[in-house]
This record gives C-alpha cells, sequence and structure tokens, in this order.
C-alpha cells in the first residue's frame, strides 16, 4: 500500500475552549498524521461576572441570570463562558463603563485573547507532546496581529503562516490567513490584488504545486463554500419571502489561484454557515462550517497518498 498521511482540519473557533480542546483530543481520536488549525482562534466578546456587595458574583449570559459565591462556582462559570468563546472578567461595579471611558477596556480584551491563546498552546503541549501526531496554525482575518507572536513562540507546534510547510515527503502546505475585504472592517484584511500577489508568491516557493494542500482562510469566490447573508449599509441582514438571502463572499484572488495551480486540496473556513467540499477542476476544496458558539467542533478528516486525495469526511461533535 502506498503511504498515507491522515489530516484533521478545523477552523474558526472563535476563542472557544471547548472546541479547540476537542481539537487537540481529535488528532488520537480519528488516528491523525497532522492537525491543522485554520484561522480566527480568538473570541469576538467579554462577559463581565460582577461582584455584589454582598460577596456575591452576578451575570446575565446567553439569555440565563447567574449568581455564585463559592471559588468553584466562579470557576464553572467561567468555563462555561470560555466555552461558548467568550472572555470571563471578574468586575466591579461599574468598571467596564470606567474602562470604556479611560481607554483600557481594548487593552483589557487583548490581554485576555493572549491568556486564553496561551493556555490553548500549553494545552497542545501536554496532549501533543509525547506523540507523533503534527500541529500547524494560523491566525485568520479577525484575530488581532499582537497574537501572532503567541502562535510564533508556542511550546508545540508551527505558525504555518506565509510558509512553505513539509506534511510528510510528498505534501507541502502553503498557508494565508489574512481576508479580502469584508463590512465589518476586520483586523486582517487585504483587497484582492494584494491576495493575489501573496499567493503567486506563495505557490512560486512550492516543489509540486500538484501535490501541494493550500490552506487559505477565505474561501474561492463562487465555489459553494462561500455563501453568505447578504447585508444592508446597516449590516442588517436581508431576506426574501421571510427567507435569509445569501450571496457569494469569497476570494476571486483564491479562486484563480486555485484553479490556475491546481493544487490537491484546499482549505478553508471563514464563512461559517457554508460548510461542504467541492471540486475546481481537479482541486478538492471544502469548508468544514464552524458552530463554535455551540461547543461543537466541526471538522473534515482527509487522507491523503502521494497524487491524490483517498478519502476526506466532515466531522462533527
Amino acid at each position: 500500500m502506498a503511504h498515507r498521511t491522515r489530516l484533521f482540519f478545523a477552523t474558526d473557533l472563535h476563542g472557544s475552549s471547548k472546541c479547540f480542546r476537542k481539537f487537540i483530543n481529535a488528532g488520537q481520536a480519528y488516528r491523525a498524521d497532522v492537525l491543522v488549525l485554520g484561522g480566527d482562534v480568538a473570541g469576538k466578546a467579554l462577559q463581565t461576572i460582577v461582584r455584589q456587595p454582598d460577596g456575591h458574583w452576578r451575570c446575565a449570559f446567553i439569555g440565563t441570570d447567574y449568581e455564585v459565591s463559592t471559588e468553584a462556582e466562579l470557576g464553572e462559570l467561567e468555563k462555561l463562558i470560555a466555552d461558548h468563546g467568550y472572555y470571563p472578567y471578574r468586575a466591579e461595579p461599574g468598571e467596564l463603563d470606567a474602562r470604556r471611558a479611560d481607554g483600557s477596556l481594548d487593552p483589557l480584551f487583548v490581554r485576555l485573547m493572549h491568556q486564553r491563546l496561551e493556555g490553548w498552546l500549553s494545552l497542545a503541549a501536554e496532549r501533543l507532546g509525547g506523540t507523533a501526531i503534527r500541529l500547524f496554525f494560523m491566525l485568520g482575518n479577525d484575530d488581532p496581529a499582537e497574537l501572532q507572536g503567541i502562535l510564533a513562540r508556542a511550546p508545540f507546534g508551527t505558525l504555518a503562516e506565509g510558509e512553505v510547510v513539509a506534511l510528510d515527503d510528498d505534501h507541502e502546505m502553503i498557508s494565508w490567513g489574512y481576508s479580502n475585504l469584508t463590512p465589518w472592517h476586520s483586523h486582517r484584511e487585504m483587497t484582492e490584488e494584494q491576495l493575489s500577489e501573496v499567493l503567486a508568491g506563495l505557490g512560486s516557493r512550492l516543489r509540486d504545486p500538484a501535490r501541494a494542500v493550500v490552506n487559505v482562510h477565505v474561501p474561492p469566490y463562487g465555489s459553494g463554500l462561500d455563501d453568505a447573508p447578504v447585508l444592508d449599509a446597516d449590516l442588517r441582514v436581508q431576506t426574501v419571502l421571510g427567507q435569509v438571502k445569501f450571496a457569494p463572499a469569497g476570494s476571486t484572488a483564491v479562486r484563480d489561484f486555485e484553479l490556475a495551480v491546481q493544487p490537491l486540496l484546499g482549505l478553508h473556513g471563514h464563512i461559517h454557515e457554508a460548510s461542504g467540499y467541492r471540486r475546481l477542476g481537479r482541486t478538492l476544496v471544502l469548508n468544514p462550517g464552524s458552530d463554535y458558539s455551540t461547543g461543537t467542533l466541526n471538522g473534515a478528516l482527509i487522507t491523503l497518498e502521494r497524487d491524490k486525495v483517498v478519502a476526506h469526511q466532515m466531522v462533527r461533535g
């Protein structure tokens, strides 16, 4: 039998610690040789737990009011919040408003992102350090650039963005986490022209593009992996006859690159609702989607031989 490499890919965890634990455990559960974590590792919101005059702590989270008193209860509540992708923060009454006023809220948010990501990477080293499983990761468009240094200093795993990395003796991977321009003006975006230039540069460094894996956060335009809700000028979701209206939001640069180079495999994310796989010529492209807010991990399990993808399936758990 030809040598095979089993790869597990997930993306858009957006701060969900539960999803990250599942991602790390997926290596042994699926007998994967390689784990690839796509972009958007940071969460999107901070959740305060406010100290009360009687010493209790209160918060309203996802439609439920919580009041706890012991350190153990507080820890369980913080874990629940972290598993949904939010950053719990123990605050004094009025502290958040004061931080907004003095400009210290954003630095606090970034500090909590740093702590969460550093904890994830320590867990990866603990769980995977004694195994043969290889781990690759990168930032996405929603991730502040300050997090790049944490990935670069990870005790285990490889920051793959902007690099050509060997997955095995036959397959290389190039990675890029920036998206095309979005209505949200997120942290890491590029014009289509800039994306095209970056991808061309990375592609030129591949020894054998036909056996390559292209790990690019934004999916190819019009592939069916990029159908996102249509928004108006005020970022409100548009509907037709009561149904959400969808339209392609992927990258033309990514589509053009994959059609021209015809790599073996394209790994994408970014559009949470558009899970699935398609063919662009000979290239298998896929997007596992994301349900991070429920703690559910969507992933793709792919088996590679020298010149082909011999098996692929979406997994969820």
